[in-house]
């Protein structure tokens, strides 16, 4: 994004000199954004712009009634039903060259058919249309607003047409040729400055709306960014405490009403100091980042909730979950990290860094609060420590030994 973003400020920059084609990330972007509303908007000015072709029968019964059937052949029955199925073609989907080119050849074949019929005339009053042909001209460059290279290349050929008619087609006098072929040069040049303008103004008018755009989103990236960051602990990558208080009030800020079922773990690493004191507190943050993950990956990371409490804590909130399944996700929690084989010297049962969990879960229909399952758990996880280390207990509410700090590390 940072590159899309200077590019688009060097464009700016340099919109005195701006041309009609942007670098190739933003022209593809342009097109993408401004493609659709272009296609219906060109359907429609065509719709207009046909409509209008065929209103100068009009024009071709008053000049040239003998040759009335010729004109309503070429006007209603080739030009129009060409200029439906290009406009049908176009709202069924085109990319974005094959629009401008069929926008083109409409207008190029309008052209062509005009001269057919001015040809054709032998009406004494028919060099008046040479006056009319530059409205084909505003058409594609001022209605259409074709691209300004496609206006360019269309108007070169219109032009071209207009000099093989005035030197053609016979006029009353060569000032009435002059004059006619003067006034078609003078629209031409005037409708494709105009149409040059247009498209710089347009495409300066995109510019500026995509740096607002881009900068919105870079601060969108960077706001999530710092929300991640200030949400996971960074040592272990887990959710840190304060996060994990704010998301057990989103999820059972209603549990009281609800009575949802949920289960608490409460993880502490066993004789974490001994291990920091051997091995160094480097090496203590490496087992902490490796025991993390090994939580994080034993449970539904679509669902549960792991965070670190605290030192060397972790909490596991279970959504949906009854105390049995809770403590088997507890008993997997245990193999993994045992399975890690992370030596502990200061672990003189196991000779590897393991954990104790203390689960406790609400039962269906009970009406406990957040902090009396947590104080549970932590209650379970005393048992655990006292013990043995290296289990899982489940809160028994008949049976709770009065165990204390005493048990911690």
């Amino acid at each position: 994004m940072n590159d899309l973003m200077v590019q688009v400020d060097q464009q700016i920059q340099h919109k005195g000199g701006l041309g009609v084609r942007f670098p190739v990330e933003i022209e593809a972007r342009f097109e993408q954004d401004n493609h659709q509303a272009r296609s219906h908007k060109l359907a429609l000015m065509g719709s207009v712009a046909i409509g209008i072709y065929v209103l100068f029968l009009f024009n071709d019964w008053y000049l040239r009634p003998d040759y009335m059937r010729e004109a309503i052949v070429i006007r209603v029955g080739v030009m129009t039903p060409i200029t439906l199925v290009g406009l049908y073609v176009l709202k069924r989907g085109v990319s974005p060259i094959m629009r401008e080119m069929l926008m083109t050849g409409l207008i190029c074949l309008a052209m062509i058919l005009t001269a057919l019929l001015l040809q054709l005339s032998a009406s004494a009053h028919s060099f008046l249309d040479l006056f009319a042909l530059g409205l084909i001209v505003l058409v594609g460059n001022v209605l259409f607003q074709l691209r300004f290279l496609y206006a360019l290349c269309s108007s070169i050929f219109h032009f071209s047409v207009m000099l093989y008619l005035v030197t053609t087609h016979p006029t009353p006098s060569d000032s009435a040729g002059l004059m006619a072929f003067m006034v078609f040069f003078s629209i031409t040049l005037f409708s494709i400055i105009s149409n040059l303008r247009s498209e710089k103004a347009e495409r300066l008018a995109y510019l500026l709306l995509l740096r607002e755009q881009l900068r919105v989103e870079e601060f969108t990236e960077k706001s999530e960014e710092f929300r991640r960051l200030a949400s996971i602990d960074p040592l272990t990558e887990v959710y840190n405490r304060r996060h994990f208080d704010s998301l057990v009030n989103s999820l059972l800020g209603k549990q009281a009403d609800s009575r949802l079922q949920y289960a608490v773990a409460m993880i502490d690493v066993d004789h974490f100091k001994a291990y920091n004191d051997h091995y160094g507190h480097v090496k203590g943050d490496q087992c902490l980042k490796r025991i993390a993950t090994a939580i994080s990956e034993s449970v539904h990371p679509d669902v549960d909730i792991v965070a670190r409490f605290g030192g060397e804590e972790f909490v596991v909130l279970l959504p949906f979950c009854t105390s049995q399944q809770a403590l088997a996700r507890a008993e997997e929690i245990c193999r993994h990290v045992r399975d890690l084989a992370l030596s502990h010297a200061g672990n003189s049962r196991h000779d590897i860094a393991t954990v104790s969990i203390g689960v406790s879960a609400t039962g269906t229909g009970q009406n406990c609060s957040f902090e009396t399952i947590l104080k549970q758990a932590d209650e379970a996880l005393y048992r655990a420590k006292a013990s043995g280390r290296d289990r899982c207990e489940l809160f028994d509410q008949q049976n709770q030994p009065a165990l204390g700090p005493a048990f911690a590390g």
